[in-house]
């Protein structure tokens, strides 16, 4: 197949990723995929094996299948010429989506509960793509002793300037545990992207210590995750949760909403699902965890399990089968 894809840029985004994951993933099972973005350069921050071309390229080619995920280049994909496009929907966005749904498109939707989402509120049809994870990047490795004895390490993404990851949320319900347990510390992790450049580091507000990580490479993702004990994540609005997912694919044990998770994060079973992102539930569900061991052992092994059936090259294999069978002979 030929496969075309648009995107804004190439920077360090999720949904940038997903791209780039299932162009490597698409080219080693033979396909042609062609990445379209304004500046046309190849990411810097992740190896990528397919064609980069500019966008204003894209009318000079026809391809069998074009996917786009951006309302912003809406007008660029339209000029896109294929057999089928497919928006692929990996955020809400209630301002843009009634556009979308005015245009001759396929629908893709990156989790469970995006796409039940988009059934139930405008009654089409949304194919599951949920996904992914790559292991090679996202994978346990041996942690590191605390330098403080008896030290207990919760990790959390830090782009706090984006409310709906509900950072602020996790780092009220950290504080409130203060004196019950002494030796708490925070962890938080970012990288400088896109027009909004604020350093996240200068926002944070907390009773407790902490550490923050910025701008770490691919290659030593897995070892920040390695460095804490719990991954709490209180997100609104997910499509698919990416730091939820990658914590699970370290063997960390993970409290989270259900907001992009739904797909892996099984209530109980392979995580501690709060039931709002609310400091209250989010401070319950961390104190559990800290008291028990045991659980959070079992927490660990069960989501490392269960989010081995996300990978990229799990998803390009069902997205292959479902082109193929839309597309015809």
């Amino acid at each position: 197949m030929r496969i075309a894809a648009l995107l804004p840029h190439v920077e360090v985004f999720g949904g940038v990723r997903r791209y780039l994951e299932l162009g490597n993933e698409f080219v080693k099972r033979g396909h042609r995929f062609v990445l379209f973005h304004p500046g046309g350069q190849k990411p810097s921050w992740l190896e990528f094996e397919a064609e980069v071309r500019p966008l204003g390229a894209v009318e000079a080619e026809r391809f069998d299948i074009g996917l786009c995920s951006e309302y912003s280049i809406l007008p660029a994909f339209d000029k896109l010429s294929a057999g089928l496009k497919y928006f692929y929907f990996v955020l809400e966005n209630r301002r843009r989506e009634r556009d979308i749904l005015r245009r001759p498109f396929h629908f893709l939707g990156n989790s469970e509960g995006l796409c039940r989402r988009f059934e139930r509120r405008y009654g089409v049809s949304c194919f599951r793509a949920a996904g992914g994870v790559n292991p090679d990047i996202f994978h346990p490795v041996d942690r590191e002793e605390p330098a403080v004895e008896r030290e207990f390490r919760i990790l959390c993404y830090g782009r706090i300037y984006k409310t709906r990851k509900g950072i602020h949320k996790v780092i009220k319900a950290c504080d409130g545990l203060v004196g019950a347990f002494p030796g708490l510390k925070l962890l938080f992790f970012d990288t400088r992207v896109g027009q909004d450049r604020r350093d996240p580091r200068l926002l944070i507000k907390t009773r407790l210590p902490y550490e923050f990580y910025m701008d770490l490479p691919q290659n030593r993702m897995a070892w920040l995750y390695s460095q804490a004990d719990l991954f709490v994540s209180a997100e609104r609005r997910a499509g698919w949760a990416n730091t939820a997912a990658e914590a699970m694919a370290c063997r960390l044990p993970v409290v989270c909403t259900a907001s992009g998770t739904r797909d892996f994060a099984l209530p109980g079973r392979t995580a501690r699902v709060v039931p709002a992102a609310w400091p209250l539930f989010l401070r319950r569900a961390i104190s559990r965890l800290i008291r028990n061991p045991e659980l959070r052992s079992r927490l660990a092994e069960a989501g490392y399990q269960k989010i081995k059936e996300f990978t990229w090259s799990a998803l390009a294999a069902k997205l292959e089968a479902h082109f193929h069978a839309e597309l015809g002979p």
